[in-house]
């Protein structure tokens, strides 16, 4: 009897365990909208090149890794930059490691929880015709005549950051949120407006009228910290029916710099102060050196600290899915930087089952019109290989298309 009242209790409360394992499977969430993998990976990307929107991809070679540059290419170079000239460069370094996944699923790379690093650095350059003019050629053929050199712009920036991120569910609006702390190490940000700059016919001196704000961060050396700040990565993806949405907005903060050295003047005055052996010879190191110059010392520089906000990225994707393996898609990317505009792509993609790609024609960024080509390979079940062009343009016709920038990036799942 003992015994049968034991194995019949051990019988009962093995079904009542196995029902209450069951429950507790039910009631977990299994949102396939969350993620790709459960399972961690460590991702690295990469990005990278320069873009103009009036220079070609030769001339930007020529010009950033030349030592000398000729009179023919310097002809060449203002004719294309006759109505004034903007570049952008970008380099982008980041690692991410991704500790925790949801359910698996195709459809939207949204991790849970992931920590992440990066290094940013941006360089844009505006110049109107007469300062690319004086930078070029020097200041000898236009003695005595003043040169129109307003909207003038330069913008260096250089930072680091690491952060935590992690995915939730708003109502039924999955967001992905992180936040990292930001080391600067170095910016520059120089503007010119409504100026001009005559030389004197005897070459004696330089006379300027405008109106100018010379910046710089007290760096000491290239990876030195001169300020510290906070930025936020948002983003929220979605898939209903045959539509796809993905949106975000990344590297959006700001940062304190304790010794913010700044020029701010709307003034005229002469200047004698520039050793180049005549200042009829001011070209390209030479205004440079100008340049530096009135930021160091011509009119005085203030000390102080200053908050400055982050290059921020904004971007939107949109996919309609025409059948399991064809989709038609749109991109959007706005990047805060002086001479960077809004960044419009239509094009279309083919998936197979471990390779994708898309291609589609886009205007803005640094670029005019561009190509577009990004490709999506999964070698086998724990490698991904991606990678593309923002103007494929750039390198098919470098005679005749402004540059590109490039993006690499290799995932490891474990």
């Amino acid at each position: 009897m003992r015994v049968f009242i034991v194995g019949f209790l051990l019988l009962t409360g093995g079904i009542t365990l196995a029902q209450e394992l069951d429950s507790i499977k039910i009631d977990i969430p299994k949102d396939p909208r969350f993620g790709e993998y459960n399972r961690p990976y460590l991702e690295f990307k990469t990005r990278a090149g320069v873009a103009s929107r009036q220079w070609t991809s030769e001339q930007l070679v020529s010009f950033f890794y030349s030592d000398f540059l000729d009179e023919q290419v310097k002809d060449d170079l203002m004719e294309n930059g006759a109505a004034g000239l903007s570049l952008g460069y970008i380099q982008n370094l980041d690692i991410r490691f991704v500790y925790s996944g949801h359910y698996k699923s195709r459809l939207l790379p949204l991790p849970m929880r992931s920590i992440y690093m990066y290094n940013r650095s941006y360089t844009t350059l505006e110049l109107p015709p007469d300062l690319l003019r004086l930078f070029l050629y020097g200041n000898r053929a236009t003695a005595g005549v003043e040169q129109d050199i307003g909207d003038f712009s330069y913008q260096s920036w250089f930072f680091s950051g690491i952060g935590h991120q992690m995915t939730f569910m708003v109502d039924t609006f999955p967001v992905s949120f992180g936040l990292s702390l930001v080391a600067a190490h170095t910016l520059d940000k120089h503007q010119i407006n409504n100026a001009g700059l005559r030389t004197r016919t005897d070459g004696s001196a330089l006379e300027f009228n405008g109106q100018y704000n010379f910046g710089q961060s007290g760096a000491q050396g290239s990876y030195g910290i001169t300020g510290w700040g906070l930025s936020t990565n948002i983003e929220s993806a979605e898939r209903f029916d045959k539509h796809e949405i993905r949106a975000g907005i990344y590297d959006f903060g700001v940062v304190y710099m304790p010794d913010w050295n700044e020029v701010n003047r709307d003034s005229s005055f002469v200047f004698e102060g520039l050793d180049i052996g005549s200042i009829l010879d001011l070209s390209e190191d030479g205004f440079s050196n100008l340049l530096d110059s009135l930021q160091d010392g011509v009119v005085g520089t203030e000390d102080g600290a200053k908050w400055q906000l982050l290059p921020f990225n904004l971007r939107m994707n949109y996919r309609y899915h025409i059948d399991k393996k064809q989709f038609a898609y749109m991109d959007l990317q706005y990047l805060y930087l002086p001479n960077y505009r809004l960044r419009a792509t239509l094009g279309y993609g083919y998936a197979w089952k471990r390779f994708e790609a898309r291609s589609g024609f886009g205007y803005g960024g640094f670029n005019g019109y561009s190509w577009n080509l990004a490709l999506n390979w999964k070698l086998n079940k724990y490698l991904r290989l991606q990678g593309g062009l923002t103007n494929m343009f750039g390198i098919v016709t470098p005679a005749l298309s402004g540059g590109t920038i490039g993006h690499f990036s290799i995932r490891y799942y474990f």
